[in-house]
């Protein structure tokens, strides 16, 4: 495998500039060079200001990948969410219909991106010894360090969750040729980095008044537990890990690691409201006002022609039809408006109009996650803005610690609070108190918060990774709308028994310079 990060022409002061583009992301120009790009061996590595600025230039690589919608092309395989069938949507396309070769348009910027922060966090790590500590800087240097193996193992979990069996690299300048590593010694190398991420990171960042902004001690836990969830799931089916998800999540639960669900979920996906939330275990903040990086999968992109959009993320027919049906049984409609823009006008049509059904441009229903939370805001219809990415919530936890205790046998009144606060806030309630109307008590605990999780994470990027790991990929696609367009360049439509049914193909770029990678 060649993985490569060209060399440019930085100082380091140009880093540290880096750092208030993370911090305080409307206080920056417009850059276009890749600051995480900067070359510099382990051996040369010996202060902390060099290690901080390795670290800071990590998270401007992640966020150069993922402000484009392809950084979760294997996510548009999910029932929650669709594409255009023509256009330039095609490698949208062949994700949706899980009809991918490895030339498929798209699959390499996951590949590709989540490699240089690994090569960057490998760096790090690699100069651990040779970096020169004393007392007023060693927490600093222990946090630094934490950040970039929690950094490796976000990264390696999103690609082995996207491509499957991929290598793993975890030194500098290694020239060994690369092959595949096994599902469990993948797992078994994030839970490594993770399980020292946890020990170096604080309970909470230092500076920055916003959770999630960069990754504190719940968060390498809150990883863990997302990693026994896909541990005790397809492929390696090892239930015992259910347990220790629950664990995992029960002690972020317990603790005090400054996480709380937010009074609204729509408000997260606002500028005026993005730092004002205590919701986001991890996440990036984006450029907003005209500087970069933005965040390039929202606006616009969720929009059909009919409205002037780029047609690029919808929701799909029964998912929606499915979800409103629930929110008016379950009094869950506020997550439901929360969920999906039933207001957009399209060109020509009067206000009572505005339907999704009556769309010209290929009818689909329109995901509020992807426009706008809040469409009176500047960013509604735009193609760059600053609206957070949230990789992972304290919903989400909270639902994966009802899963996996129902899962796991160990069914408890925490538990079922832990669903029903979800449940609470999706109702427009207040989350923390108990609501008779509203709770659950009873039935499948693990099936109940798998379903809520469909409905809380819709347009997210996370239900396919749901549907995978409970091996559900042909019961999902069997249940898709027939009003849902097949592919209509090749004549396809979507199949859950091709050979890259669960997984996207590693990029046929990757397999010539490295043909042992082939599958």
């Amino acid at each position: 495998m060649k993985i490569e990060i060209t060399k440019q022409k930085r100082n380091w002061q140009t880093c540290i500039y880096i750092a208030l583009l993370i911090i305080f992301p409307g206080a920056c120009a417009d850059l276009d060079e890749d600051p995480g790009a900067v070359q510099i061996s382990p051996e040369t590595l010996t202060t902390v200001g060099t290690l901080r600025a390795i670290v800071t230039g990590m998270y401007q690589q992640l966020a150069n990948e993922a402000q484009w919608s392809d950084f979760f092309l294997a996510s548009y395989g999910g029932d929650d969410v669709t594409t255009f069938s023509g256009g330039n949507k095609q490698g949208y396309r062949d994700a949706d219909w899980r009809s991918q070769t490895s030339f498929s348009d798209r699959i390499e910027r996951t590949y590709l991106g989540c490699y240089r922060v690994i090569t960057s966090a490998n760096t790090a790590i690699n100069a651990r010894e040779n970096i020169t500590v004393n007392e007023t800087n060693k927490d600093e240097f222990e946090r630094l360090i934490g950040e970039s193996h929690f950094m490796r193992a976000f990264c390696y979990l999103k690609l082995t969750r996207t491509y499957g069996e991929i290598p793993i690299q975890l030194k500098t300048n290694n020239l060994e040729p690369l092959t595949r590593a096994s599902f469990e010694q993948i797992y078994m190398q994030i839970e490594a980095d993770l399980r020292e991420a946890e020990r170096l990171l604080p309970d909470e960042y230092p500076g920055i008044e916003t959770v999630g902004i960069r990754p504190s001690k719940g968060a390498a836990k809150a990883l863990l537990a997302r990693l026994y969830m896909h541990w005790a799931g397809f492929p390696l089916n090892d239930p015992s890990r259910y347990t220790m998800a629950a664990t995992e999540a029960k002690e972020i639960i317990d603790g005090n690691f400054g996480y709380e669900l937010n009074p609204s979920l729509r408000e997260l996906w606002t500028i005026s409201k993005r730092f004002e939330q205590k919701e986001s275990i991890f996440m990036l903040v984006f450029c907003n006002d005209g500087c970069a990086p933005n965040n390039r999968t929202t606006g616009r992109l969720g929009l059909p022609g009919d409205a002037s959009g780029w047609s690029e993320t919808f929701g799909e027919i029964t998912f929606f039809e499915d979800m409103e049906e629930a929110a008016n049984n379950e009094g869950t409609s506020t997550r439901f408006e929360d969920t999906y823009v039933l207001e957009v006008i399209p060109r020509g049509m009067e206000p009572d109009g505005a339907d999704w059904r009556n769309f010209q441009n290929e009818p689909h229903p329109l995901l509020r996650k992807v426009i706008s939370g809040d469409l009176t805001e500047d960013i509604f219809g735009s193609t760059r803005n600053g609206i957070n990415r949230y990789f992972m919530r304290y919903a989400d936890l909270l639902l994966i610690y009802a899963e996996a205790s129902g899962r796991s046998g160990n069914i408890t009144p925490e538990a079922w609070e832990a669903l029903n606060q979800v449940r609470r806030r999706a109702a427009g309630k207040d989350p923390n108190t108990p609501d008779p109307s509203i709770d659950i008590v009873t039935g499948d605990l693990g099936e109940l918060a798998f379903t809520e999780r469909k409905w809380e994470l819709a347009g997210e990027y996370e239900r396919w990774h749901d549907i995978v790991r409970m091996d559900r990929i042909a019961e999902v696609f069997a249940q898709r709308s027939p009003d849902e367009v097949s592919d209509i360049i090749n004549n396809k439509t979507p199949s859950a028994d091709g050979k890259y049914a669960y997984f996207t193909p590693i990029p046929q770029r990757e397999i010539d310079n490295s043909p042992q990678l082939a599958d």
